[in-house]
């Protein structure tokens, strides 16, 4: 139990800030949300702290579905200290993208585009590593995510999810994430030990 509480030390303090805020609801989201207003009024934190609060129930279990597959996916990856500086860099590059790249956004809460950057950051790490099943997975979430935007295809669960999705958050996301897997110092990433076992002379037999 103690070795998995500490190999997910992340995604279980996350689950438990987001679950929290639920509860707070609407306060969590008036304090906490990205607000273009108050963050030109010098409320920076904003920048870092819409990924923890998020329109409802549904869409706090969306993405909390989409952290917990992402980090058992690619836990064996990176050491704690550096998932925790690609959470950081993910989350805040992602809002600063959102206030630069789309003036028109007055507002936001979710973790969905950072998600979407995390997926790709671990991807092309991978196929860094000579991982070339990760590509796949880079290819699946890139459809997914420019469709709309060639196609001028509309979310189809923004009544589901209680508000808009906005997709432009998964775009910026998922460059800043491919950007982040690739600058990444490739000494600091790590495959998978079965993936980087060699088979010894009796398996090759």
């Amino acid at each position: 139990m103690l070795p998995f509480l500490k190999k997910f030390t992340i995604p279980l303090i996350l689950s438990h800030i987001c679950i929290a805020l639920i509860f707070a609801l609407p306060e969590s989201s008036l304090w906490l949300s990205y607000d273009r207003e108050a963050v030109s009024a010098g409320e920076f934190w904003r920048f870092l702290t819409p990924n923890f609060v998020h329109l409802g129930v549904t869409h706090t279990l969306l993405n909390l579905a989409g952290l917990w597959f992402t980090m058992l996916l690619f836990i064996h990856l990176l050491n704690l200290k550096d998932w925790l500086l690609w959470f950081l860099i993910l989350f805040v590059a992602n809002i600063v993208g959102l206030h630069l790249w789309v003036p028109e956004l007055q507002n936001y809460v979710g973790m969905s585009g950072a998600l979407y950057g995390l997926i790709a950051a671990a991807a092309v790490a991978e196929l860094r590593l000579g991982i070339k099943i990760s590509g796949l997975l880079l290819l699946i979430v890139g459809v997914k995510i420019f469709a709309p935007q060639i196609f001028g295809v509309e979310s189809s669960y923004n009544e589901w999810l209680g508000g808009n999705v906005i997709e432009e958050a998964h775009v910026i996301g998922f460059l800043e994430g491919i950007i982040l897997g690739l600058s990444w110092p490739k000494g600091r990433l790590h495959k998978l030990k079965s993936l980087s076992a060699k088979p010894t002379s009796e398996e090759v037999r």
